[in-house]
């Protein structure tokens, strides 16, 4: 959820093509401008970089991160001394290293051997056991000179020169590479080199962004810390996480949420701080906004009566008639997190959490995982979403667009112009576990500092992050026009309102959506409780039935069809719900036959299927199915018997699914009872319909 904190301090060199192995990396310690870590363990003297370990330690590291590709050749090299302790302890170079507990390690000892080793999750492995060369090793106080180098798939180990090993290449932990130095000795490093292929910053596009990021002013940035934007897919409220402010509840180091809505001359309004219960004196950040913006998904798990649990995991909360409830914790099942951040995101139709944590089987820091919704609400055990998203040193931050595809998120490890980059990744399959390369947003988003939280809005005009290199303070909220190329895939939102059929008054309902072709649900949403307002977000390439559920209704599907690519897009449609009341008729707006014919359209029996449901929840219902055609002058009595049969064969349909037919009466009105006008197809339409009412309840 925040900075992650280092104890050494690195280099990020940048992502090139592949060459020949050039020098990107080399000190002779004149001074300190690679910036090693300073210490009263480490410092840079007389040209040496002097490094030693007391015995509360078995060695001590000191290195810098030089990103380079395992995959490829590459040379290091540094002269070494041992100047005070036991000529029995080792010395020498550390590479491809995260931490100790996941290291490669070639050292010497000045009595006369070497070794190659490591330690893999804490575990000591060996590549090479101690080997005496007295004769090729030098003494205590005078140089040596140690080489690795990578030629094809062999690492070759160098001593003064002289080859001493070559070994299988060996795949790294990380980026980290320097000197390690054994338990109470002192060495000084004469200098230090490292030749790799030089690489290419693999950037979205080779062209840079003619827009440059912007503060978005006092109204959203103040003095304190503003983090973790959210903006609503409407783009019309921007959520903040903000620590230190004077109104914060105590303690006020911890983040509450604020929120800022879009003005209609297109400026943002001063933020404001969000009311009980959704801020207590934990950290407080909003994960997701539904496009109604009717439901928020937060960390942080609450109490009943709305006050700090813990910070171990989520929390959802709805927008009510007089407020927000008590958020409630979202179940991940065995979920757990070893670090002290986290980060989360959901997919637009909230079936898929993407979270960044570290776990048992992280390959370093912070790894993102996934998890997926089940049929209890819960969800599933997260998952690691592989290695061509995950490195050594952290993701976190991540953020699914709403064309539920596209991945953006910060990686230290990945090359790029330093510090936390922003990245994006194009998802491949439904697995969620199959990603394109990812992708450097750039440097007029990516800067050498902390780059992190981006979002964008459904329409893609515009993306909100955080940065803090002119800042009022601490970290501000910055936003960026975007060109086409750097937008995700367009959507549709759909909107409208929930009404009561027969009073079109507004009605409180979850909205469902689905895909018309499988009925897997994509998605649900809320509408608003007092005005029954709702908002959907679709992706192109399906079409999908979207209705309205509440106990006491019987809803009407809408069709939307965006089987078709086209545009960002908004689209009304309002969602009628018919009360079940006894003896007034309810169309079955999506129950059709193929022409001429009393042959249900598989597209039916979505809707059949639920008045099916609602038969079986209430055992005692009885209805009567009435079949109505168009009017056709001279076809009375072929309409007649055509509407008699459809009604039978919504019956058999019913019948075939588990209800019994006494319940279900059926009556045949042809083309008496229009609804429409029958000079038009349109209207014609309109009049073949499949209705019912219910005789008893």
């Amino acid at each position: 959820m925040y900075k992650t904190i280092f104890t050494a301090v690195f280099i990020v060199l940048s992502f090139f093509t592949f060459s020949q192995p050039v020098e990107i990396f080399k000190d002779n310690f004149n001074n300190n401008s690679n910036s090693w870590s300073i210490n009263k363990y480490t410092k840079i003297k007389n040209g040496y970089l002097i490094t030693s370990c007391d015995s509360s330690y078995i060695f001590r590291m000191s290195f810098q991160e030089i990103n380079f590709n395992e995959k490829k050749d590459f040379y290091i090299k540094a002269k070494i001394k041992q100047i005070s302790g036991s000529e029995k302890k080792g010395y020498g170079i550390i590479w491809g290293t995260s931490s100790w507990k996941n290291s490669l390690i070639f050292d010497i000892a000045s009595e006369g051997w070497f070794r190659i080793y490591g330690y893999k999750n804490s575990q000591l492995f060996y590549i090479k056991k101690e080997t005496w060369k007295k004769k090729l090793i030098k003494p205590k106080y005078s140089n040596n000179t140690l080489a690795i180098k990578k030629s094809g798939n062999y690492l070759l180990f160098y001593i003064n020169d002289i080859k001493v090993y070559t070994a299988v290449t060996y795949n790294f932990f990380g980026y980290y590479t320097g000197i390690i130095t054994g338990q109470n000795i002192k060495t000084a490093t004469d200098y230090f080199l490292v030749k790799a292929e030089k690489r290419k910053i693999n950037l979205l596009s080779n062209q840079i962004s003619k827009y440059t990021k912007e503060n978005m002013g006092l109204n959203i940035n103040s003095p304190y810390s503003e983090i973790a934007p959210v903006i609503s897919p409407d783009g019309k409220t921007l959520y903040v996480a903000r620590a230190n402010h004077p109104l914060n509840i105590k303690p006020i180091n911890k983040y509450d949420i604020w929120y800022s809505t879009l003005q209609p001359n297109g400026k943002w309004s001063k933020l404001k701080h969000a009311p009980k219960p959704l801020n207590n004196s934990g950290d407080n950040v909003v994960i997701s906004v539904t496009p109604d913006n009717n439901t928020l998904f937060l960390e942080t798990l609450y109490n009943a009566d709305g006050s700090y649990k813990s910070d171990q995991g989520i929390s959802v909360s709805y927008r009510t008639a007089n407020g927000w409830t008590v958020p409630k914790k979202i179940n991940i099942k065995n979920y757990y997190n070893n670090n002290v951040y986290e980060s989360f995101a959901f997919s637009p139709g909230r079936d898929v959490l993407v979270m960044s944590v570290e776990r048992n089987d992280s390959y370093g820091d912070k790894d993102m995982y996934v998890s997926f919704l089940q049929p209890d609400g819960s969800y599933s055990e997260p998952k690691n979403m592989g290695p061509v998203l995950n490195s050594y040193l952290g993701e976190g931050t991540p953020y699914i667009a709403p064309d539920g595809k596209t991945l953006y998120f910060y990686s230290f490890t990945e090359p790029g112009y330093g510090d936390a980059d922003i990245f994006v990744s194009k998802r491949l399959d439904n697995t969620w576990t199959k990603w394109s390369k990812p992708k450097n947003l750039g440097k007029k988003i990516n800067s050498d500092q902390w780059d992190v939280y981006y979002t964008v809005a459904a329409k893609g005009d515009y993306a909100y992050l955080v940065y803090s290199k002119t800042s009022f303070g601490n970290e501000d909220i910055f936003r960026i026009k975007l060109r086409d190329i750097e937008k995700p895939d367009p959507v549709v939102i759909v909107y409208g309102k929930v009404l009561d059929e027969k009073t079109h008054k507004p009605i409180s309902a979850n909205v469902v959506y689905e895909n018309a072709k499988t009925g897997k649900t994509e998605g649900t949403a809320r509408s608003n409780p007092k005005n029954g307002s709702y908002k959907v977000i679709l992706p192109y390439g399906e079409k999908y039935n979207v209705r309205a559920d509440k106990n006491g209704y019987f809803a009407v599907n809408e069709t939307v069809d965006l089987s078709k690519k086209g545009n960002y897009k908004e689209v009304k449609k309002n969602l009628f719900m018919s009360p079940l009341i006894k003896e007034k008729p309810i169309v079955l707006k999506n129950v059709h036959f193929y022409t001429t014919k009393a042959v249900l359209l598989p597209s039916s029996y979505e809707e059949l299927n639920r008045l099916v449901k609602l038969m079986k929840q209430k055992p005692t219902m009885e209805i009567e199915i009435t079949g109505h055609t168009e009017s056709r002058s001279g076809y009375e009595k072929q309409l007649m018997i055509l509407s008699q049969k459809r009604a039978e064969s919504v019956k058999k349909y019913m019948i075939m699914k588990g209800i019994n037919s006494s319940r279900i009466k059926t009556k045949a009105l042809g083309g008496t009872k229009p609804v429409a006008d029958n000079n038009t197809e349109a209207g014609r339409k309109l009049n073949r319909r499949v209705e019912f009412i219910i005789l008893n309840r």
